[in-house]
Order: structure tokens, then sequence, then C-alpha cells
């Protein structure tokens, strides 16, 4: 039960966060840059692995719902609704591929950033 508060807890913040966000949000680069900062940042907090509380409110709860990808779907969806379909399919791709990418970034930065140090020291 307190995981489900706390993930509660963390999604509200980030619904919070999202309100504020979509104002400054008027390009589809910032959307990106969003989306892609979030999910590598979700990458290192799993690599790091913290205390399950901790994972509930900032990994599960904060950044999963943080990164956009209604609002990802949305755009393309108008940018196929005015036939740019290259700039649609470009748009969905990077943001798609690039998340999954950035998420295993985050993840081996630190990974092997704990290797690395593991082996000097």
């Amino acid at each position: 039960m307190t995981t489900i508060v706390l993930v509660a807890a963390g999604g509200g913040l980030a619904a919070l966060a999202q309100f504020v966000f979509s104002f400054a949000l008027t390009s589809r680069r910032r959307l990106s840059a969003l989306n892609l900062t979030a999910s590598a940042a979700l990458g290192l907090v799993f690599a790091i692995d913290p205390p399950e509380a901790l994972r509930s409110v900032v990994a599960v709860g904060f950044l999963a719902s943080v990164a956009p990808m209604a609002a990802v779907a949305v755009v393309t969806l108008r940018l196929t609704r005015d036939q740019q379909y290259r700039s649609a399919a470009a748009f969905f791709v990077a943001n798609i591929v690039g998340g999954i990418a950035a998420v295993m970034f985050g993840f081996l930065a630190w990974k092997s950033g704990v290797t690395l140090y593991h082996k000097l020291v």
C-alpha cells in the first residue's frame, strides 16, 4: 500500500510539472528534449538501484509520468492531419527510439562509471 501512495505522490508532482512545462513547450524540439532528458534520468535511477521507496517516487511516479509521450502522440497526429507524413514519422521515431536509447545511455553511463571507478581504485 505504501508503494502505491509513493507512486501517486510522484505522479502528482509530475502532473504539476507537466502543467508548467505545457506552457514552456511550444516547439517539437523542446518536447523531444524533455522526453530524452526524462528517459535518460529514468535509466540513471534504475542503474543506481535506490531503495524501493525512492525508486517508487522518483522513477515510477515522477520520471515515468513527466515524459510526455501522450504529447508526442498528439503532435504526431496533428502533423499527420496536416499531411506532413515525413515530419510525423521522423518526430515519432526520434522520440520513441531516442527515448529507448536515452534510457539505455543513462543506465550504461552509471554502470560504466562505477566499473571504471572500481578499476582505478
